[in-house]
């Protein structure tokens, strides 16, 4: 029986993998006191459980340990602290056989109730947990979504970035990150499957097909995905790839848009603008991000950071701290997301424009 708690079972695996917290920290973007308490157990730390779920979630993740066991002994070992000092105090005077089946009685409901909540969790996951709907929901990664696609490696999370035009972005591709971002109002996706003898095999994905466009790439070469490539036939764009570094396990690549498809322009009514969010984070704050119905980031984001967010139909943003987040949406003017400590809840849509049917107007759902 494994009689290790939840901290050791985590500290054994950062150090059986030669990582200092500060490595851990780097990698997956949880604060080394969030990792430290977690290894320490010391979760008051935490803003609330659902902050130290998360996280744990994350850590377990990154170090490929099981997850929904740590979940399920953290919430054990939970139950069997906030119990004893009650049962210390109503323990009545018996013999010991009627200590033993105390004992028994306690044990049996601490498994039920384990066993229970598993199941829960488990129903909760399929049934997509990160939707911006539901009132309560398991933080979670930095993360934010796996794709459902036979070509995309299963673990994958992708984190959502903007492009855009006359600028070039880098984007940075591990084992467990890859990157979501719009061209055109399509959302396309591209990771990182391997690296072999210094080459990168990287792969770009159109959404929602679920087939892969994959292409390798070494150090300082330039790769054109473009919808003249049979593969990408529905991109709406040349994308420009440029590889800046690749490791034994990541590639750093630079990514502009390039030729627009001739004809696309005109295939989109006038005034058929994408809905475009930016969020400047004065303090940290949970996020969940939900672009036409794809999970993008998820997770803690820190003080000083922007997010540019676009979407074509829907985008849903849920934030943890409205008073720690300003919004500029569509050039709109910038204002506060919402009262100080509280869950703010957008979501954002285009609709016909009344008035003009060749148009579209982008209005906030409840309005």
């Amino acid at each position: 029986m494994n009689t290790k708690r939840v901290g050791q079972i985590l500290r054994e695996a950062r150090e059986d993998k030669k990582l200092s917290v500060k490595d851990v920290a780097k990698e997956t973007n949880i604060a080394a006191k969030y990792i430290i308490a977690l290894e320490t157990e010391d979760y008051s730390q935490f803003p609330a459980e659902t902050f130290a779920l998360g996280f744990l979630k994350n850590y377990a993740s990154y170090l490929k340990l099981d997850a929904a066991m740590l979940l399920n002994l953290y919430r054990g070992e939970q139950i069997e602290e906030s119990q004893a000092p009650l049962e210390e105090l109503t323990r009545p005077t018996t013999t010991p056989l009627n200590l033993d089946r105390n004992k028994i009685i306690s044990l049996v409901s601490i498994f039920l109730f384990v066993i229970s909540a598993y199941i829960i969790y488990i129903s909760f996951e399929d049934s997509g947990s990160g939707s911006m709907d539901e009132e309560t929901t398991e933080v979670g990664s930095s993360t934010v979504e796996t794709v459902a696609s036979s070509d995309i490696p299963s673990g994958i999370n992708f984190v959502s970035q903007s492009v855009p035009e006359n600028a070039s972005v880098p984007f940075i591709l591990t084992e467990d990150r890859g990157v979501s971002f719009s061209v055109n109002n399509q959302q396309c996706k591209m990771f990182i499957k391997g690296v072999s003898n210094g080459k990168a095999n990287l792969g770009f994905n159109i959404f929602p097909e679920k087939n892969v466009y994959f292409f390798q790439t070494a150090e300082g070469e330039e790769t054109i995905l473009s919808y003249r490539i049979e593969e990408l036939s529905s991109l709406r764009r040349d994308i420009r790839v440029v590889t800046q570094a690749v490791t034994e396990k990541s590639a750093k690549v630079l990514v502009t848009l390039k030729e627009e498809r001739e004809g696309t322009a005109v295939k989109s009514p006038v005034g058929d603008v994408p809905i475009q969010v930016t969020l400047f984070f004065s303090k940290p704050s949970y996020v969940e991000f939900v672009l036409d119905g794809q999970m993008g980031e998820r997770g803690l984001v820190s003080a000083g950071e922007v997010k540019h967010l676009e979407a074509r139909d829907r985008l849903e943003i849920k934030v943890g701290d409205g008073g720690a987040v300003e919004m500029v949406q569509n050039g709109k003017e910038r204002s506060v997301l919402g009262k100080p400590g509280k869950l703010v809840k957008k979501i954002f849509i285009r609709k016909p424009n009344p008035y003009d049917s060749t148009q579209s107007i982008i209005g906030e759902l409840g309005e």
